[in-house]
């Protein structure tokens, strides 16, 4: 039985096998990119077009951060940059008709990685779960 010290520890392995999971799952689609830029497409695919200071709060991530990840994916092409047309200061990242066309790809995957990750966790097991995670998340 685990201890509640190594909540970090299982933290770290849940992450590690999620983002080694999501990675191979990616290739095998033949997906370009990282499991970090998944949060990203995700959130674009839920809201059309975001600013990048409103995507930084969605996925938790610094600005910084959150423009090196968007600079990649425009590299790779699935997303591009425009300029709010009433403040030119505004960047707003919004998908391609490359990424556009992967949709359903994604939603298998994500779809996929859920049954992977809650098999043989009851719903109100989850629900716990997430619930507990989000307080001590909330600590950091």
């Amino acid at each position: 039985m685990y201890q509640s010290h190594e909540i970090i520890f299982l933290a770290e392995r849940l992450r590690d096998g999620a983002y080694e999971f999501i990675t191979k799952e990616l290739g095998r689609m033949g997906v370009q990119g990282a499991p970090s830029h998944g949060a990203i497409l995700v959130a674009l695919l839920r809201q059309k077009q975001l600013s990048l200071t409103q995507l930084s709060k969605i996925i938790g991530k610094k600005k910084s951060s959150t423009t090196e990840l968007v600079d990649k994916l425009i590299r790779l092409g699935y997303v591009e940059k425009t300029t709010e047309i009433s403040d030119q200061r505004i960047k707003l990242i919004q998908l391609t008709p490359k990424s556009l066309a992967l949709k359903g790809k994604f939603a298998e995957l994500t779809q996929t990685l859920m049954e992977k990750t809650y098999s043989g966790v009851t719903l109100a097991e989850q629900q716990e779960v997430v619930r507990i995670l989000g307080k001590i998340l909330k600590n950091f």
